[in-house]
């Protein structure tokens, strides 16, 4: 199990909700979590929260990824539904740095964006 998703979600929920026993939630997710990344065999569709922590990523970034076409969801999802990636598309992505570079290079370009665009509102 990672420390660093055990500590922070616990003390996140603990901050958030107050409480020991939302701590204690928080370290039961995070333990969940943790299995189920380090199964002996990861699933083959992975969510996009899943993805994203492999990638070690944000959730959110997600979409920017899917709109640089860096990485495609399974299927044909509509654009407010769940999307789901490919294990090996996502190995993929993580195992090659040009690749890798790019997509950190979009993520930091929107938030360049969104950063001028509060500066100027």
């Amino acid at each position: 199990m990672s420390v660093f998703s055990n500590t922070v979600t616990g003390h996140l929920a603990a901050s958030h909700f107050g409480g020991k026993a939302a701590a204690q939630q928080g370290e039961i997710v995070a333990k969940q979590h943790d299995r189920f990344l380090n199964r002996a065999h990861p699933p083959a569709r992975l969510s996009a929260t899943d993805a994203a922590e492999i990638l070690g990523f944000h959730e959110d970034d997600m979409s920017i990824l899917v709109r640089e076409k860096l990485l495609s969801p399974l299927g044909n999802p509509s654009h407010n539904s769940v999307k789901y990636f490919a294990l090996v598309d996502v190995a993929a992505l993580g195992g090659n740095v040009e690749r890798l570079s790019l997509a950190t290079e979009a993520i930091y370009q929107r938030n360049r964006c969104k950063t001028k665009m509060e500066r100027n509102a």
